[in-house]
């Protein structure tokens, strides 16, 4: 067996408060993640609230792709593989092609109307605030002003808070380490059946 990777011991659900734990089993998937977001017991049930919030299309607007094009976006820029690794299968399953995936992952400067063909003007657009955010914390206002051409008052905040969420993970991640999943049998099944 190897060390891990991991600075800190992960939460173990069994001895776990009941909000904890809780919270820990309304996830459709067994991540470590969970179990380092879980030391912080009166933060983790709320987090996990928004954070569940994002695989349900019943409670998130942006959609599923643009959510998941951001992530990964976020995942290549911050160099988080886990981060990654966790994404990568829902982005896939849900649609989204290798070769997207593949131009999000060498991480390449994106400009609206540049003439690349991988990504779509929307997708374009949407990448360009993600990058401004990670390199500033903040976007130029023709930025957003060109975003809105595309996405809703809705879904631009929720753009914003999706960086912020997940930035927030990528640094927790490279700061005290995590161990990768390894095989989850059935994945693409319980991607399907609960991130949609």
């Amino acid at each position: 067996m190897s060390a891990s990777q991991c600075l800190i011991p992960y939460v173990d659900p069994a001895t776990a408060s009941p909000d904890v734990a809780a919270a820990l089993n309304r996830m459709p998937m067994k991540r470590h993640i969970f179990l380092l977001l879980s030391h912080a017991p009166g933060l983790f049930p709320p987090i996990m609230s928004t954070y569940g919030a994002f695989f349900q299309s019943k409670t998130r607007t942006i959609p599923l792709l643009d959510w998941q094009l951001i992530v990964l976006r976020i995942a290549s820029t911050l160099k988080c593989a886990y981060e990654w690794d966790v994404n990568a299968p829902v982005a896939r399953v849900h649609g989204m092609s290798a070769e997207v995936m593949e131009q999000v992952a060498v991480c390449q400067g994106i400009s609206p109307g540049d003439g690349q063909t991988v990504f779509n003007e929307r997708q374009r657009r949407i990448l360009k605030l993600v990058d401004e955010q990670l390199q500033t914390y903040a976007n130029e206002p023709a930025t957003v002003k060109s975003l809105l051409e595309y996405l809703s008052y809705a879904e631009l905040v929720e753009a914003i808070y999706v960086i912020g969420l997940y930035v927030m993970i990528a640094r927790l991640v490279k700061s005290v380490g995590i161990d990768l999943d390894g095989e989850i049998p059935g994945l693409d099944d319980m991607i399907r059946a609960g991130v949609n």
